[in-house]
């Protein structure tokens, strides 16, 4: 769900909470069990706290304010760059066109790390996939 911009906390909360449910119901017999028992009760809060993290980080987005500056200094560089008044009119097009190439990519730069989850600069899910966490990975 993150992937495509949409991400939510109902999407694994019905696992997280029988992971607390399961937890909540054990009781460790001896020492060990209680240590091991402390431990993957940390873990799990560790876990639930770096979910929240992930889904507020995707949730958020670039300020208004930083948006209209962006977005709006685009708008004002490019037509100033015709005010430079060369002799060449090929040197003025380079010029104007490395201007809006640069200002072309740092916009694409801007959307693409708007959403961390989505698109070929994502943060891949294939590490959840792998080792003891497959068994919670649903398929398809």
């Amino acid at each position: 769900m993150m992937r495509d911009g949409r991400p939510s906390y109902d999407a694994t909360a019905e696992q997280t909470h029988g992971l607390y449910r399961a937890f909540q119901a054990y009781e460790p017999s001896g020492t060990r069990d209680q240590t091991f028992y402390e431990e993957a009760v940390g873990r799990l809060n560790d876990v639930a706290a770096q979910r929240r993290a992930r889904i507020t980080m995707a949730e958020t987005s670039l300020p208004v304010l930083l948006q209209v500056l962006v977005y709006g200094g685009a708008l004002v560089i490019l037509p100033l760059t015709f005010l430079f008044g060369l002799r060449s009119l090929k040197m003025q097009l380079l010029f104007v066109s490395a201007v809006a190439g640069l200002i072309g990519f740092s916009l694409l730069l801007v959307m693409a790390l708007d959403r961390p989850f989505a698109g070929d600069l994502s943060v891949s899910p294939a590490p959840y996939k792998e080792a003891a966490l497959s068994q919670f990975w649903r398929a398809g």
